[in-house]
């Protein structure tokens, strides 16, 4: 189906607030759903394949199941966002996810659930989010216009800070008490909820029809694009930085509570919760004080403080401090995650933006690798000393970037 009817909504630029928008709002309310599903899943599935093989390595081998597809479709994404309509993906997205939920659901309640299949549903569940960038998030941006797209990311940052809390805390609950089953016939009601929301929105207006560019003219000339830029490549290699030695981190989370500081599941499910509640902060902060032109200092800085405080949570063996730590870790990772995507959209080429969108998704996509180097690293000296050298490498290498683009700390034009 050609997307030639809808191919990029015209958002005239309003002060009108983006809750009032009700387009804006059903995306939000997808995103939230999913994200929702997204964390609880995460936190049950760390939990049982834990309790399964006592391996770190094999718990964060489920999340880099989740994260390869961005790293091997990625840069299609938005080609597909070229060439079919965004609202129809996004219906086939979270129907997909719906159907998986409910096929863990009877294999937990059959008892006939295993790791292959819990790891088999999250990389297809991370194919289904490898759409994300390029169709949800960039119809956001057309709804938003570019002088209210760092306050729309910050509001969906905002929305996704808050399944952080909800997620976890519910997965771990769900586990201890009801078992697997109950966890994903809640993720199945949530992604039912999400696919419910986009069956209710109203039309948009479109810009002018063209036809679509070649597949790997399309892909080629967002590569020209990405390379003519002087803001683009820094602001990817960052997304590199965090995904290979920083967001890695959250997979271990669960290890550290049932390892080093010997939780219950549900307890384990509360300690996840607190990076959310920390994120869920700092999104609130964003959403109301954020402004364009610090997009690129946040971005940085948000970075460089997730490092700091991650390997100060490699020396925690208490629940409060580590606690806080992780508290922390949330807060300044909301700083980071409301920015990528505005900063991609608000620097891209006009008519462009989902190219580079795509192209974003492959970089976060280079996350396998990180989940993979701090699995092994957990096996081979322990989950603590595992996470101290991620943060430290990552530092290291955030420094290398800013070093070659000293660009990347400047303020961010309002265009």
């Amino acid at each position: 189906m050609n997307s030639n009817s809808e191919s990029r909504p015209i958002a005239p630029e309003s002060t009108t607030p983006l809750w009032r928008d009700p387009n804006f709002l059903v995306l939000w309310c997808v995103g939230g759903m999913n994200s929702t599903g997204r964390w609880l899943e995460m936190l049950v599935i760390a939990i049982f394949v834990y309790d399964m093989t006592s391996s770190p390595l094999w718990v964060s081998s489920m999340l880099m199941l989740r994260l390869l597809p961005l790293s091997i479709f990625g840069i299609f994404g938005g080609v597909v966002a070229e060439r079919f309509k965004r609202w129809s993906i996004l219906k086939c997205a979270s129907g997909t996810v719906l159907l998986l939920s409910l096929s863990l659901w009877w294999l937990a309640s059959s008892g006939s659930l295993e790791i292959w299949h819990v790891g088999a549903a999250s990389f297809i569940s991370g194919l289904v989010w490898s759409t994300d960038f390029p169709v949800r998030r960039t119809l956001m941006g057309d709804i938003a216009g570019p002088s209210r797209v760092a306050r729309a990311m910050s509001l969906d940052i905002l929305a996704g800070s808050s399944t952080r809390v909800i997620g976890p805390l519910a997965g771990g609950l769900l586990y201890q008490y009801i078992g697997m089953q109950g966890a994903f016939l809640l993720t199945a009601c949530l992604y039912l909820i999400g696919l419910t929301a986009l069956f209710v929105r109203r039309k948009l207006p479109a810009e002018a029809t063209h036809t679509p560019e070649p597949v790997l003219a399309t892909i080629k000339s967002g590569f020209t694009h990405l390379r003519e830029s002087p803001v683009l490549p820094p602001i990817l290699a960052i997304t590199i930085v965090f995904n290979l030695w920083g967001f890695p981190f959250v997979s271990l989370i669960p290890v550290f509570g049932k390892e080093v500081l010997t939780l219950s599941d549900a307890a384990v499910g509360m300690l996840a919760s607190a990076e959310g509640v920390g994120a869920l902060i700092g999104a609130i902060a964003l959403s109301v004080f954020a402004q364009s032109r610090h997009a690129r200092y946040l971005y940085v800085g948000g970075v460089l403080a997730y490092s700091i405080f991650s390997f100060a949570f490699a020396q925690s063996y208490t629940v409060w401090l580590s606690a806080a730590l992780l508290l922390l870790v949330g807060l300044v990772s909301a700083a980071f995650g409301s920015m990528q995507s505005a900063l991609i959209l608000m620097n891209s080429p006009p008519g462009r933006e989902r190219q580079m969108m795509g192209l974003l998704a492959v970089c976060i996509g280079s996350a396998p690798l990180g989940f993979l180097h701090i699995g092994l690293l957990a096996d081979w000296l322990g989950t603590p000393t595992a996470t101290a050298i991620s943060a430290v490498e990552g530092a290291i290498a955030l420094g290398l970037v800013v070093w070659r683009w000293p660009g990347v700390l400047s303020v961010q034009p309002n265009s």
